[in-house]
């Protein structure tokens, strides 16, 4: 459970739309993609964005794209190079995102400088979140966000995240460990306690008739958080 040496195994393939690793987590991102520009929308322009866990960039280099100035850090220096890779595909030279090799509990970068600091798919294998909100809190400007999607800690997301998901190969198995899912409450109750009060919040739920039919999952917005939700933290201390 909670393999993450399949993103070093498997990170040259992130944006390969025959491969069917990361086919599901692909859909996953384009839908946390959309409800990210529904919230911000022209603020992503020129914003300072630090992308913890960046994986292959599924994230960084589409806001890259957008006009962000981002800073993608993740441990696996096979899925930055991933990262890479579709940056140069798209011909972002300048714009493409900075890539660095980092630990998320650690980032290379300095305090209160971010607007926006992406957490996406990370929480639900971390042992330490606290300290992984604490970090994300250090980056950020006063009156900066923090956006975070992740699996709540219900037998629900479990049944459906881990058994389902693994089990009918949507997601690899042994991605996640349900331990380590984290509720919408108890998001909001840590954010609390490194300066970070919950904005917005938005639950998610499978379309199942198009996941059936693609082989990989696909998300829309819904109401219940017991599954999988977006949510966006503000640090406190806006002028």
């Amino acid at each position: 459970m909670n393999d993450l040496s399949l993103y070093d195994r498997h990170g040259a393939a992130w944006w390969r739309a025959e491969d069917r690793v990361f086919r599901s987590l692909r859909n996953v991102q384009r839908h946390r993609l959309d409800v990210l520009r529904g919230w911000l929308g022209a603020r992503l322009s020129g914003a300072r964005v630090v992308d913890l866990g960046a994986g292959g960039g599924l994230l960084a280099v589409p806001l890259a794209a957008d006009g962000a100035r981002v800073l993608a850090l993740d441990r696996s220096a096979t899925s930055l190079g991933a990262a890479r890779d579709e940056s140069a595909r798209r011909a972002l030279r300048a714009a493409a995102p900075a890539l660095a090799r980092a630990d998320l509990y650690h980032a290379p970068c300095a305090s209160d400088r971010a607007d926006l600091v992406l957490m996406c798919d990370v929480l639900e294998h971390l042992e330490r979140p606290l300290d992984a909100l604490r970090e994300a809190a250090r980056l950020l400007r006063p009156g900066g966000a923090l956006f975070v999607s992740t699996l709540a800690r219900t037998l629900r997301a479990r049944l459906l995240g881990v058994c389902v998901a693994e089990g009918l190969g949507y997601v690899p198995r042994g991605t996640h460990d349900a331990r380590l899912f984290v509720s919408h409450a108890h998001l909001l109750e840590l954010g609390a306690r490194v300066g970070l009060a919950g904005a917005r919040v938005q639950g998610e739920r499978v379309r199942v008739w198009r996941t059936l039919r693609a082989g990989a999952i696909e998300l829309a917005a819904g109401p219940s958080l017991a599954v999988t939700y977006s949510a966006l933290l503000v640090k406190r201390g806006a002028a």
